[in-house]
């Protein structure tokens, strides 16, 4: 409830405001590490959710350009297949 005894119905926007170039990063760094190794296709399917979840948009050149070098990396703890 709010101050005045309204409910909050709606999100708080921007109480931890990032800038669109840290929210990126900070996805791919995610993926890097959950989906190295991966099926490209599998990552390019994965990047666009969590870009779409995000409110970013990316191109479709740009979502595989980083699902194929995500593929070509090397397998760690975290990305498991």
């Amino acid at each position: 409830m709010t101050r005045n005894g309204d409910t909050q119905d709606e999100p708080i926007q921007d109480q931890h405001f990032q800038p669109d170039a840290d929210k990126v990063a900070g996805i791919l760094v995610q993926e890097e590490a959950d989906l190295a190794g991966h099926d490209e296709a599998q990552i390019v399917d994965a990047l666009r959710q969590r870009f779409a979840d995000a409110g970013q948009s990316i191109s479709d050149d740009d979502l595989r350009e980083h699902a194929h070098r995500i593929a070509g990396l090397d397998p760690n703890k975290f990305s498991t297949k």
